[in-house]
């Protein structure tokens, strides 16, 4: 979608709109950023310890999460997708419905006949929201305090956004571009947990603090929870429950459909990590992903970016 299309629908209900939602991920994201900018300066200021973390450790994290786009598209309704539009736009049982309510609402106009006269003008390009990633995971410091394996968990719920353009048929009764276009807002929403296993290199720096540059091995898995457009105030579920075949009867409910599954790639992060006393300690890092997400026709290596906030708790019991 060019910015002129992404114009029209700035100021209603549309996805553009739904971009202030990303405020207080984008507030985490700052304040851990200045946590990462702080914690050298911190360390500097500090009385001198000899703490460091030793054996293993409980990690939880909490970090700010940004996907590639590249994956968003899945859920637009394009042809191309598993899930597309058509398939309900212009069956019967959907499509006379979508159309009465765009004729009752003045959205089309006289030159769109039927339900299957409707066309599609565009199909915009989708992005995903910021999201929370919540993880939890173990790591091993070897002694000399310069190495370290790290194991982790992390997962996300990912919004995706963006928006479709019906042609209306008004292009002959209304002066300005905006009336040639219905402006559908598209949704999708899904899961994903990343596993990481990789190796920390840690440099000491002063204090208890350590420059901490770490890599390896990821796998992934994301399970697709919905896909959905809005058509004249009205939200329709797209997602393919009738295994590729136009539905041709009302369906009130929308079953679970089980798309995705595992995926892979590798990481890379540099981050600055505190030890406190009795063996706690605080890191903040920058990860970034390079991943295969299985999503069926997006299912190529993509770059995904984390900023994250770690505590590890050293000499704890499993039991």
């Amino acid at each position: 979608m060019n910015d002129k299309d992404r114009d029209r629908c700035g100021d209603e209900a549309g996805p553009v709109a739904d971009n202030n939602r990303n405020k207080p991920y984008k507030l985490l994201c700052g304040l851990m950023m200045l946590c990462f900018l702080a914690l050298p300066f911190f360390s500097y200021t500090s009385p001198s310890h000899p703490y460091h973390l030793k054996g293993l450790s409980l990690n939880v994290g909490i970090g700010v999460l940004k996907p590639s786009d590249f994956h968003a598209n899945f859920y637009n309704g394009s042809p191309d997708n598993v899930n597309t539009l058509l398939r309900i736009l212009h069956s019967e049982s959907y499509g006379i419905p979508i159309w009465n309510n765009l004729t009752n609402q003045d959205l089309i106009g006289s030159s769109v006949g039927s339900y299957n006269q409707l066309t599609v003008a565009e199909y915009g390009d989708m992005y995903y929201r910021l999201a929370i990633q919540l993880g939890i995971g173990f790591r091993y410091d070897l002694e000399g305090d310069k190495w370290a394996w790290a194991l982790k968990f992390d997962y996300a719920k990912l919004n995706a956004i963006g928006a479709v353009l019906l042609n209306s048929g008004h292009a002959s009764a209304y002066l300005t571009d905006q009336n040639r276009y219905v402006v559908c807002p598209t949704q999708g929403v899904e899961e994903r947990i990343y596993f990481d296993l990789g190796i920390i290199r840690k440099i000491p720096l002063s204090n208890g603090l350590d420059l901490e540059l770490a890599a390896g091995g990821n796998l992934n898995n994301t399970k697709v929870e919905s896909s959905d457009i809005q058509i004249a105030g009205i939200t329709y579920s797209i997602l393919d429950i009738w295994g590729g075949q136009s539905p041709s009867s009302y369906v009130a409910s929308y079953e679970y459909v089980n798309q995705g599954g595992i995926g892979y790639g590798a990481f890379a992060s540099i981050g600055f990590g505190y030890t406190l006393a009795k063996g706690t300690a605080v890191s903040i890092n920058y990860t970034f992903h390079y991943n295969r997400v299985n999503l069926q026709g997006y299912d190529k290596a993509a770059p995904h970016h984390t900023l994250r906030l770690n505590i590890a708790v050293n000499n704890f019991s499993l039991f």
